[in-house]
C-alpha cells in the first residue's frame, strides 16, 4: 500500500536526528465494509502524516468454536496459513475492526511489550483497556470513555480522480435520462431488519414518487446483500425511464459514477457505509427505513433478562434521557467487556438528522425532526479529527517510552 516512508526531523541538542516514520500494520479481515474503514485510514495517515502503512491480510478458521470475545491475546482461530505473515518487525502502531481483529491486535500488541499503538474502528465487544484507542459510532451504543471517540459516520476516503473517471464512462449510458437524477442503493436483509419483496415494492414506490413530481429518473444500484427477489421485483417494475443495474461480482458497478453523477441519493438504511459516501457528495440524501425483524421468542431466561436490559439501554440512548442508574450500571459493564449492546440503525439515524446530514423517505416521527440541510463534508472533517488524534497519542507514547 505505501511506497517507503517518509523521514521527519527533530532537533536535539541543536543536531538534527532523522526518525523513521511510524510503521502501522492495517489488519484486515473478511468483510468487505469494514476493511474499507481501515483502508481509508489507512490511506489518510500515509498522506496526512506521511506514515508507512503495510496491509496484513488475516483469515479466520470457520471450524473454530471458541467465541471471539473469549479468545484473550492469542491467534486461535486464525488460519495463519492463509493469512499474511506477523513477524518482526512489529509495528509501532495497529489499525483493526470489529470483534474478529481483537484477539489478533491484542497478541500483536504482547509480542511488542504493550509498545504499539492499539487503534481498534467499530466495536471490539470485549473491555475498552485492551485498546489505546476505539473510534466507534452511534450505531454500536457504546459509552464514553477516555479512549473512545464517537463519530457519526464510518471513516471513509472516495479518490476524486476515480469518482471522475467512473462518471465519464457511465454518462453515455444515462445522458437521455430526464434530470434531475436520484440515485438509489438498494440494500439488504441484515439480522435486525427485514428487506423482502414487500418491503422492496415500498422502496420502489416511494422512490418513483419522489422523482415524479421533478419529471426526473431513477438511477438505480442493487448490492451484494439484495435479494434475488427484490432484484427481479426492480427490474420488472421500475420502468423505461429509469436506470437500473444489478449487481454482479462479474460484471463493472456504476456505484461510483452515481455517487458523482446523481443529484440527490436515496440510500436503504441497513448500510452504513453507503449513507456515508453518500454524506460525503454533500449532497440531498433520504434514508429508506427498512422495518425491523420481530423480536425473537421463547429465548431463555438469562437471554430475556440480557434483551431487556439491552433494550431498555437502547431506548433511553435513542430518546436522549440522562442515564439513570441501570444505564449506568450497562455503561459499565459494556466498558469492562460484560455487555454488549447490539447494533441500534434507530441511534446512528437520530444522529444523522439532528446533524442535518439525511432526512427519511416518507414519514417521520415527531422526536426525529431533522432540521435544515448541512451540506458539510463531515466524514473529512471527522476523519481529520481521528488522524490527529492518533498522531497525538502516538507522540504522547513515545515520548513516554523515550523518558
Amino acid at each position: 500500500m505505501s511506497e517507503s516512508p517518509r523521514r521527519h526531523l527533530r532537533v536535539i541538542n541543536t543536531v538534527e536526528e532523522a526518525v523513521p516514520a511510524p510503521r502501522v500494520w492495517l489488519l484486515l479481515g473478511e468483510r468487505q465494509g469494514d476493511n474499507a474503514q481501515v483502508l481509508a485510514l489507512g490511506r489518510a495517515l500515509m498522506l496526512d502524516l506521511g506514515w508507512d502503512c503495510a496491509v496484513k491480510q488475516i483469515r479466520f478458521d470457520p471450524t473454530c468454536e471458541v467465541p471471539f470475545h473469549q479468545r484473550g491475546a492469542t491467534l486461535i482461530g486464525v488460519d495463519v496459513g492463509l493469512s499474511d505473515a506477523l513477524s518482526a518487525p512489529w509495528p509501532d502502531v495497529i489499525v483493526a475492526v470489529g470483534r474478529r481483529l481483537a484477539p489478533v491486535s491484542r497478541w500483536i500488541k504482547e509480542q511488542t511489550g504493550g509498545r504499539l499503538l492499539n487503534v481498534h474502528l467499530g466495536r471490539p465487544r470485549i473491555a475498552y483497556h485492551h485498546f489505546d484507542l476505539i473510534v466507534t459510532t452511534p450505531q454500536y451504543g457504546l459509552p464514553p470513555g477516555p479512549n473512545v471517540t464517537t463519530l457519526t459516520l464510518p471513516i471513509i476516503m472516495h479518490d476524486d480522480a476515480a469518482l471522475d473517471a467512473e462518471a465519464r464512462h457511465w454518462e453515455p449510458q444515462l445522458r437521455n435520462l430526464p434530470r434531475p437524477w436520484t440515485a438509489v442503493f438498494v440494500g439488504g436483509p441484515t439480522s435486525q431488519l427485514r428487506f423482502d419483496r414487500e418491503v422492496g415494492s415500498d422502496l420502489l414506490i416511494r422512490a418513483k414518487a419522489h422523482v415524479a413530481g421533478a419529471n426526473g429518473s431513477l438511477l438505480v444500484t442493487t448490492s451484494p446483500r439484495t435479494t434475488m427477489d427484490v432484484a427481479d421485483l426492480f427490474e420488472n417494475e421500475i420502468g423505461h425511464a429509469h436506470f437500473l443495474h444489478r449487481w454482479s461480482r462479474h460484471a463493472p458497478n456504476p456505484y461510483q459514477a452515481f455517487l458523482r453523477l446523481a443529484d440527490d441519493f436515496i440510500v436503504t438504511n441497513d448500510s452504513v457505509s453507503m449513507i456515508a459516501e453518500a454524506v460525503d457528495l454533500m449532497k440531498p440524501l433520504y434514508v429508506f427505513q427498512v422495518p425491523r425483524r420481530e423480536k425473537r421468542r421463547n429465548m431463555g431466561l438469562i437471554q430475556t433478562i440480557r434483551h431487556y436490559f439491552r433494550s431498555r439501554r437502547e431506548t433511553r440512548r435513542v430518546a436522549g434521557l440522562t442515564p439513570d442508574f441501570s444505564d449506568r450500571f450497562y455503561d459499565a459493564m459494556t466498558r469492562f467487556g460484560h455487555a454488549r449492546p447490539r447494533r441500534s440503525v434507530d441511534a446512528f439515524e437520530r444522529r444523522l438528522y439532528q446533524a442535518g446530514l439525511a432526512r427519511p423517505l416518507g414519514p417521520v416521527e415527531a422526536t426525529v425532526r431533522p432540521r435544515v440541510w448541512n451540506p458539510r463534508r463531515v466524514p473529512k472533517e471527522e476523519r481529520d479529527m481521528v488522524v490527529a488524534r492518533i498522531r497525538d497519542q502516538f507522540a504522547a507514547k513515545r515520548a513516554e517510552q523515550q523518558a
